[in-house]
């Protein structure tokens, strides 16, 4: 007898949460189904009165559903389960967290109190990030700090987009649970967007992780009180962070984080992360890029190498 195995062709509710699906607008949905290739979809995009589009590692996919602005702000609202006024901290940051990673950045017209911004409204655009469980990456990040005998810390930069977030993930995985040979490594995640912990749920981790705490808040509990033996958080750079990783590295604790930066040369520049220089928080900075559904390339430069 013969035995023909047929692979099941992926939906786009593998592709998709399915809160996600129930949340978009019905037509939108439709589209997206109708017009979906099978590419990993990394953004979805509406904004008010403009076509909405898909971010895929190919490119950007323009749609022809157009939104209207009460169908944007129930979008919102619906995501938001009803209460806008729950999620207002970070609406007011610019984006809301939803299950599974799921980050959704917020714009539109601010409310201001001087230089305070109180308020949001008629929200222009929603950018729905849509994360994805990657094989295994971040496995020279580790070793750097493997060959620093976990004594600094290092910083990955690279411009929007190219995936820090997903190499921090891989990290993360690599460091909690002891991959390549390691010991597994008690790993603090200051997860202020709830991002970072995303398929990092394994029982096997040697994990804790601080969900939507503010950076610094959560890097001094994860240095005292949580005895970490590593701390990994994304996107720093101001100056009241710095103060704070500069507090958490004098206490023998390295710290794996991510910044904005087109080249080492820009990253220093700023008052923060010299500061962070200074302090010899980091051993390595590293830069990534990579191609279209390509590894990552690792540009690696030493701290003490660098002439400043």
């Amino acid at each position: 007898m013969q035995i023909i195995e047929v692979k099941r062709q992926r939906s786009l509710s593998d592709e998709l949460p399915s809160f996600l699906l129930s949340a978009l607008p019905y037509r939108l949905v439709d589209e997206i189904r109708s017009r979906w290739n099978g590419e990993r979809i990394e953004e979805i995009r509406l904004r008010r009165d403009r076509r909405a589009s898909l971010t895929l590692p190919s490119g950007n996919c323009m749609l022809e559903t157009v939104l209207d602005g009460a169908t944007v702000d129930a979008t919102l609202t619906g995501m938001c389960s009803g209460s806008l006024y729950a999620y207002s901290d970070t609406i007011n940051q610019g984006y809301i967290s939803l299950p599974g990673g799921v980050r959704v950045g917020v714009c539109g017209k601010a409310s201001c109190e001087g230089d305070r911004l109180i308020g949001v409204r008629e929200v222009t655009s929603l950018v729905i990030r849509i994360p994805h469980r990657a094989r295994a990456v971040g496995a020279p990040i580790r070793r750097l700090l493997h060959e620093f005998d976990y004594g600094r810390g290092v910083l990955i930069y690279s411009p929007p987009g190219v995936g820090k977030t997903t190499l921090l993930r891989g990290v993360i995985s690599q460091l909690a649970s002891g991959e390549g040979g390691y010991s597994p490594i008690r790993t603090a995640v200051v997860d202020t967007r709830g991002e970072l912990s995303f398929s990092n749920g394994g029982r096997e981790l040697c994990l804790d992780v601080l969900s939507g705490y503010p950076r610094a808040l959560g890097i001094e509990i994860a240095t005292r009180t949580l005895s970490a033996q590593v701390i990994v958080c994304d996107e720093i750079g101001d100056y009241t962070e710095a103060m704070a990783l500069v507090s958490s590295h004098n206490c023998g604790v390295p710290l794996i984080a991510s910044t904005h930066a087109s080249s080492v040369d820009e990253l220093l520049r700023r008052t923060g992360i010299m500061l962070l220089h200074e302090a010899r928080v980091f051993g390595a900075y590293v830069g990534i890029s990579r191609a279209a559904g390509m590894d990552f390339h690792y540009d690696v430069h030493l701290r003490d190498e660098l002439e400043i």
